[in-house]
């Protein structure tokens, strides 16, 4: 759209129920500070941790990291909202709860559809639809909280045997990692378990590799857009303190010392988990790469990722030649084409007598 078209009123979401609802705000900000004013009017829409949706005014205040003031009510938008930026991460607004929701009131939205969202949210349904596309991920372990709380020993001791310390801990659908944890001794398995239990009922076990982490940006369009590789190093492993708190983590963008060979295969396989797992709009892509074999696995796949001033996302696309300026529109962008395509053909109304008919056939 050009800047002297009318402009589109845009509804950023922001905050939520889920652990995230920090992440979230610090994306927001980074949206709306690189939002054109002149092709854009910006409607605040902030979500209490409690998912409440506050008005305009509290929801600036929760933006600029002030008491909101007020409760919220019931999901809601501007009236005159044309397209919705969902700048939401984890459960609520990732999952593809949202994104139903968006899609029965057939408005717009940045991102991937409900089954999309929800594919990718959930870390083990994600790992069974790569693996029947032949894209490599690690192996895992899904443990359900019921069977971990009916018979603790007996759980930890199948886990164990299928999986050797040491290992990650992560509940299926989070992200940031948020309630992860290490396990380098059996005895500390229980206790990861349970607190990854704290955000979900399903966990998944991973083994624990020494790997390099490599992320890959893909954006929406004809022809689908990957960036080449960004890799993030850091002390220890990348938990939520190095990712969000701590200033110790060094990116590189593109990655350095990785053979192009293998970029441009991380690459492909990125396009092809977008396409499988029935993406839009934009993901970023996180690899794991073995020093011991010189392997990599697909980590996992952010639908959302974060917008901050220090994610990978923005920063692989700029490398890629869209600044964080243009990236929000081309989203935007995508997002109204999107929602202009024609809608589904609806069946034919069928009243009861007919489907009896149909069944039975007259008589």
């Amino acid at each position: 759209m050009p800047a002297s078209a009318t402009p589109l009123t845009v509804a950023v979401l922001f905050g939520g129920k889920s652990a995230e609802h920090d992440i979230s705000l610090r994306s927001a900000r980074a949206i709306v500070d690189h939002l054109d004013r002149e092709r854009y009017r910006i409607r605040l829409v902030g979500i209490t941790r409690e998912g409440g949706f506050l008005s305009e005014e509290a929801s600036a205040r929760l933006l600029a990291g002030e008491d909101a003031g007020e409760q919220g009510g019931a999901p809601a938008l501007p009236e005159d909202t044309d397209v919705v930026f969902p700048v939401l991460h984890g459960p609520g607004g990732e999952d593809g709860t949202l994104q139903g929701w968006l899609e029965l009131l057939d408005i717009p939205f940045v991102g991937s559809s409900c089954t999309g969202s929800a594919l990718a949210m959930d870390k083990s349904l994600a790992k069974h639809v790569l693996r029947s596309a032949d894209v490599p991920v690690l192996p895992w372990v899904e443990v359900r909280r019921a069977c971990f709380e009916a018979d603790p020993k007996a759980c930890l001791a199948e886990v164990l045997r299928e999986r050797p310390v040491p290992l990650f801990v992560k509940p299926t659908c989070l992200g940031s990692s948020v309630g992860i944890s290490m396990v380098s001794k059996e005895e500390d398995l229980g206790p990861a378990l349970a607190e990854a239990f704290r955000f979900g009922e399903e966990v998944i076990v991973e083994p624990a590799i020494d790997a390099r982490e490599l992320e890959v940006a893909v954006l929406d369009g004809t022809p689908l857009q990957s960036s080449q590789p960004g890799e993030i190093r850091i002390e220890g492993w990348y938990d939520y303190d190095n990712k969000y708190l701590n200033d110790d983590a060094e990116l590189f963008v593109p990655a350095q010392d990785l053979p192009q060979r293998m970029a441009d295969a991380m690459r492909e396989f990125a396009q092809i988990a977008f396409r499988s797992l029935r993406l839009a709009g934009l993901a970023r892509i996180d690899f794991l790469l073995d020093r011991q074999a010189g392997r990599f696995y697909l980590n996992e796949v952010n639908t959302m990722p974060g917008f901050t001033t220090i994610s990978m996302y923005p920063k692989l696309m700029e490398a890629s030649g869209v600044p964080f300026k243009e990236l929000c529109h081309r989203l935007i962008a995508l997002a109204m084409a999107r929602g202009d395509r024609p809608a589904k053909p609806k069946a034919p109304a069928q009243t009861s007598e007919r489907l009896l008919e149909a069944e039975h056939g007259s008589a």
